[in-house]
């Protein structure tokens, strides 16, 4: 009967310890990898709203994209190490509760491509984040049950401190990812790879686009070999988008790695003239070219004219439609030239609205959101400044911000492990003395 017991309490106690590492190692995961892309998961968010009917209020939006990322993170955090053993598990189940049938309708109704929980570095089905949640929730009703039974790696008197420094990393993680780019680029357009020709698909193989037209009120969609309806006649350009598909075909077309630029009335794929192949060349980025402030037009004439002085081209990309592209230049008066493309493209090249792109013979030198572009080193002798110079983000944040929270998250592991390696050591000269 005791052998049986002791059994069972191993295998309990062994158990918690492999779910408490897994479920708060998972936490911990998907807050990272959202924190470090902000701007994907706030795309990820504005497919929810659009997908439910809901109005997509920026600043909300982004604050609730830091919320969830400190909040998984510290969470799964306060998991792993232990840290407030009877709260934890259930503030986990609370979350989960929430999740679990959000998933549930995500897997059904299929409203998104993908949940973006683990954003774009593990992407996987809506069904497997379905049950991967079902996991989780046992996981958590099982450590509500058993976690005391496990000790913590941090002390008690110390666990507010380990989730003190959590919560300031995680923040700063995160407005790092927005106000720059991504710490860690997992999309297709990394640094020193080409924006265009990455394509595995023959020079046969075409993407297949629609596009949409308007007459008297009535929306017709007209296919890449379909006659193109007569402007004259009525007839005026709504959008270009991909064509429904099976999920082959999608999924063909997110293979596709050369981002494909159109003229400004979407009509025509104008890609190879304008992307340079050779030199330098500034790519101006407006994913939603509406919500672009008319503030940041002396930014970029300023960013323009050191580009002149750099000998380099700059050019312009949106999604915006030919009236909105009118209205901005009326307003911005650019001189430089303004194509369309889809503004999902244009996300994954780079975050931001406006974003930058410095070419380099058709290869990614630097991108980065126009906000953070150094506006003094632009106005005064900006031609003697080098192109990775304008940039005001420090390079190798991510690894100095990781170094620095790893320290003083030791710090209170160590104090707290200092009583308990101080007792052994009494209890073994204690036993050796008899």
């Amino acid at each position: 009967m005791n052998k049986s017991s002791d059994a069972a309490s191993r295998f309990i106690l062994a158990s918690t310890w492999i779910f408490r590492l897994l479920l708060g190692g998972t936490f911990i995961f998907s807050g990272f990898v959202k924190a470090i892309d902000p701007w994907g998961s706030l795309y990820k968010f504005e497919e929810y709203m659009s997908a439910m009917g809901l109005p997509i209020m920026h600043t909300l939006l982004i604050t609730g994209v830091f919320a969830l990322c400190v909040f998984e993170f510290t969470l799964g955090i306060c998991l792993f190490l232990g840290c407030y053993r009877r709260s934890s598990p259930i503030l986990a189940l609370v979350t989960m509760c929430f999740m679990l049938p959000l998933t549930l309708w995500i897997a059904v109704s299929d409203p998104v491509s993908d949940c973006g929980c683990f954003g774009d570095f593990f992407i996987i089905s809506n069904w497997s984040t379905f049950w991967k949640n079902v996991i989780l929730t046992l996981m958590s009703v099982w450590l509500i049950k058993f976690n005391l039974k496990c000790t913590t790696i941090i002390s008690p008197a110390f666990q507010w401190l380990g989730v003190v420094v959590s919560l300031a990393y995680m923040i700063m993680v995160c407005f790092c990812g927005y106000l720059f780019q991504p710490l860690l680029d997992f999309r297709p357009y990394k640094v020193d790879t080409s924006l265009i020709s990455q394509s595995n698909h023959s020079e046969d193989d075409e993407i297949d686009y629609v596009f949409v037209y308007e007459k008297d009120g009535h929306l017709k969609e007209f296919g890449i070999e379909d006659e193109l309806p007569d402007e004259n006649e009525g007839w005026k350009f709504v959008e270009r988008k991909h064509k429904q598909a099976d999920k082959e075909t999608d999924k063909a077309t997110a293979d596709d790695k050369t981002f494909r630029i159109w003229s400004r009335d979407g009509e025509e794929d104008v890609t190879e003239e304008a992307i340079a192949g050779t030199g330098r060349q500034i790519i101006l980025l407006m994913p939603s070219m509406a919500e672009v402030s008319a503030a940041t037009t002396w930014k970029i004439n300023a960013l323009q004219q050191w580009a002149n002085e750099q000998e380099a081209e700059v050019i312009a990309v949106t999604d915006g439609t030919p009236d909105q592209i009118s209205l901005w230049e009326e307003m911005a008066l650019p001189d430089y030239e303004i194509y369309t493309a889809d503004d999902t493209a244009i996300k994954e090249v780079a975050r931001g609205n406006p974003s930058v792109v410095m070419l380099n013979n058709g290869a990614i030198e630097w991108k980065s959101t126009l906000a953070c572009i150094d506006a003094e080193k632009l106005e005064k002798e900006g031609g003697k400044y080098k192109p990775s110079e304008i940039i005001a983000a420090p390079k190798e944040t991510l690894k100095s911000l990781s170094i620095i929270y790893i320290i003083c998250l030791a710090v209170p592991i160590a104090m707290s492990f200092m009583p308990r390696i101080r007792n052994a050591f009494s209890s073994y000269r204690h036993k050796s003395s008899q």
